[in-house]
């Protein structure tokens, strides 16, 4: 069965958006027109093309991989090319290139922003590549994602402030007035600015948010490659979450907010990542017929990271990846070498039933548990699962936890309990 569930879902959602989508007014209209419709159908053309003028070429110069989820059938020994995500990254950045001629004389001005977020995507879809050729380190896969931010960050021209939360407001004003606590002053004495008097709180970090939208990047580039293992996954998930992002600016610019440019920037950028998208997860649902590598987990993380940042919602953005926190959080355990951490920690593939189990990590003296990762957790709890119908789940508990996000977001759940103000 094609991933005919997760086109439907994704076709409903984009179905909602034109009439919310209403571009700025100052811009010409061959580059509303481009952007809303030529870009997306023309990045999913030469994803497409590319793909299946790739796949052959990539096994004969030997980059391929075997299906180790298929151990013990007859898919066991075919050759899977891989690094297909290359194709849909270059097709991306081939679209936003000719984006960038119509963006010349756009008002306001997103040319400078666009740039930058060209240069952190075609970073890390080269540090993704070369990955895949060579296999990094982790500490290249940590330390190159930072570089690769600093355009993002250069060009940064939103507010610096968030909100502190309700009960941590004593810690910075002192009641009844609001004065100033001394923890306020050393912050004020390290550049940072704390707004005595303040009734919700308000904080401007100044340099300190640079500092947490490189993290940002950081953890959008790993978060999906760790999320990973089974047919479909990680380019499923990308296509929720795209379209949920979609969702997220089509109710902000038609609520007419301040900031409905830089969400309509957002949604110029991940309209043809979407399609693109959609493209390579054809190819690479099960039975897969190509791998998509970590040159697709890595620019796909640094897309997210572009339109959050550059969209002013990264605190937003983060909603949306309850599913790869929760992953990034129980792996921490093996990621930090606290207990064994195999090279592959995905599923193992029962041939008896046909069916995905948990894998497991072996301690020196005996023993051992199941590898920390939300999918095998998952199979711990539900069950084993045929591959398919895991990606499927996997997939609705992405769609859920974001439908929980945007209820944060919107619905005030958030609100009121720990924040005095509207604002996330």
């Amino acid at each position: 069965m094609r991933p005919l569930l997760l086109v439907v879902f994704t076709i409903s959602i984009l179905s909602l958006t034109p009439i919310p989508f209403l571009p700025p007014p100052t811009t010409s209209l061959i580059y509303n027109i481009f952007i809303l419709y030529i870009s997306p159908t023309l990045a999913y053309l030469i994803a497409t093309l590319g793909i299946d003028g790739m796949r052959e070429k990539l096994v004969g110069r030997g980059l391929y991989g075997m299906d180790i989820g298929k151990r013990g059938t007859e898919r066991e020994k075919v050759k899977v090319p891989e690094a297909l995500g290359v194709v849909t990254g270059i097709s991306h950045v081939v679209v936003l290139s000719l984006t960038t001629y119509l963006c010349r004389t756009s008002t306001p001005p997103t040319l400078p922003i666009l740039l930058s977020s060209l240069t952190s995507i075609l970073f890390m879809l080269f540090l993704g590549f070369t990955d895949d050729v060579l296999e990094w380190g982790w500490t290249a896969k940590l330390v190159l994602p930072t570089v690769s931010s600093i355009p993002l960050v250069a060009v940064y021209d939103g507010s610096t402030s968030i909100v502190a939360p309700r009960f941590l407001h004593p810690l910075f004003w002192s009641s009844p007035n609001q004065v100033l606590t001394p923890l306020s002053e050393a912050l004020s004495s390290l550049g940072m600015t704390v707004y005595p008097g303040s009734r919700i709180g308000l904080i401007d970090v100044g340099w300190v948010y640079g500092v947490y939208m490189s993290l940002l990047s950081i953890f959008t580039s790993n978060c999906i490659n760790i999320y990973a293992g089974i047919n479909g996954l990680e380019v499923g998930q990308s296509v929720v979450i795209s379209c949920c992002i979609l969702l997220h600016n089509a109710h902000e610019i038609a609520a007419g907010v301040e900031s409905a440019a830089q969400h309509w920037f957002s949604a110029m950028v991940l309209l043809p990542f979407l399609t693109s998208s959609l493209a390579l997860l054809k190819r690479n649902w099960y039975p897969a017929e190509c791998f998509v590598g970590d040159t697709y987990c890595y620019s796909a993380g640094v897309v997210f990271a572009v339109v959050g940042i550059h969209g002013h919602f990264s605190k937003t953005l983060l909603l949306f990846f309850i599913p790869q926190i929760m992953n990034f959080l129980l792996s921490l355990p093996q990621l930090l070498k606290v207990v064994p951490c195999p090279r592959h920690r995905l599923p193992r593939y029962n041939k008896d039933t046909g069916k995905m189990e948990p894998s497991m990590y072996s301690l020196p003296n005996g023993g051992g548990g199941i590898n920390l990762t939300l999918i095998n957790v998952w199979l711990k709890l539900w069950g084993p699962r045929k591959e398919e119908r895991l990606t499927l789940e996997l997939l609705a508990l992405q769609v859920a936890m974001s439908a929980v996000g945007m209820c944060i977001r919107y619905k005030g759940l958030g609100r009121g309990l720990i924040f005095e103000d509207e604002e996330l």
